[in-house]
């Protein structure tokens, strides 16, 4: 097991043991008259907030440079993307260096270097908000987006016997959002195409916004309202993990009792066996994934009193719709005299 794997074991058990031990103690501080609530939660992704990508790779699947085949057994391919996604804007670079053999047995090697400047195939934030499929630039009303491409602008270098040549490229770039558990995914351009897995991938989600409906019972009694958070997490994609935290509240309910707001904290698991294949990618490099996220919450209300519980949520496919089961106590703090 590597390194990496053994300490997301370590901060899941952690987490698993800890946050309960925590969670009794907070209802025990107040008075055992507590009102058991049950609620769902239906809703999603308002703004993805600020994502930042890591890849690196990998082990060559296939390529092809000027339509002929590259043969993977003897090859050897070195890659790396980063980005920041803010809103609908994006930062990075991205380089590779690709070494093969000709047909004539002769060494070959590509490199390139790139300044990503723009995405493609995006999906857009809130959902239903207008823009225009695959296109790279947008109109104003969205609030951000989760890219499938990142645009390269760079140059590559080809080393072929004893000739150097260098020229300007424009390289589309598969994030590995869309294939979880190490690929493959690839990159193109007009003339070069490459499949490959990755050894790491890692995206840092923050400030997302999510939003929706709430209803359910307070002992028996039905109550309804909006909830309102803002997640922070820490997705290993290599391994389909991802730890969350961040704010929540309830506002508008019908009962004042569970207006309130909190911290939560979680961690989500990508399932595995339930992808849906990508239209119009090349075969194994792209599936649409869901999300399965638990944790445990706790928050105060204006009355003095608290609401402390735990959730389990169902993602869509792709995830980014959601619905949560809440199982909590509302509490109300000790009469002193």
């Amino acid at each position: 097991m590597s390194k990496q794997a053994l300490d997301m074991k370590m901060r899941m058990a952690w987490f698993a043991l800890v946050i309960p031990l925590l969670l009794v103690g907070s209802v025990a501080a107040y008075s055992s008259q507590s009102q058991s609530v049950s609620l769902t939660m239906a809703g999603g992704v308002v703004s993805p907030g600020v994502q930042t990508y890591s890849i690196q790779g990998g082990q060559l699947v296939s390529a092809s440079i000027s339509g002929t085949p590259v043969n993977p057994g003897s090859s050897f391919l070195r890659y790396d993307l980063s980005a920041i996604v803010s809103g609908t804007a994006v930062t990075g670079t991205a380089s590779f260096d690709l070494v093969t053999q000709t047909s004539h047995r002769a060494r070959m090697e590509m490199s390139g270097t790139f300044e990503i400047e723009a995405m493609a195939d995006a999906v857009f934030f809130p959902l239903g908000c207008s823009s225009v499929s695959g296109a790279v630039t947008f109109p104003a009303g969205c609030l951000g987006e989760i890219p499938a491409m990142f645009i390269g602008i760079g140059t590559v270098t080809v080393w072929n016997g004893s000739s150097v040549t260098t020229a300007p490229l424009i390289m589309g770039f598969e994030s590995a959002y869309l294939n979880p558990f190490g690929g493959p995914i690839f990159f193109n351009s007009s003339q070069i195409v490459v499949a490959a897995d990755y050894s790491r991938a890692s995206i840092q989600w923050t400030d997302v916004q999510m939003g929706g409906s709430v209803v359910g019972t307070v002992s028996g009694t039905p109550v309804s309202g909006s909830f309102g958070m803002l997640v922070n997490s820490s997705e290993d994609l290599r391994f389909g993990q991802e730890m969350d935290h961040g704010l929540i509240s309830f506002f508008g309910m019908s009962n004042p009792a569970l207006d309130a707001s909190g911290y939560f904290f979680g961690h989500s698991t990508i399932p595995m066996g339930s992808s849906l294949a990508c239209p119009g990618f090349p075969t194994g490099t792209c599936y649409e994934t869901g999300l399965q996220s638990y944790g445990f919450f706790f928050m105060n209300n204006e009355l003095g009193g608290a609401l402390v519980g735990q959730y389990a949520t169902t993602w869509s496919t792709p995830a980014v719709l959601s619905s949560s089961t809440v199982s909590a106590f509302l509490t109300s703090p000790h009469n002193h005299h």
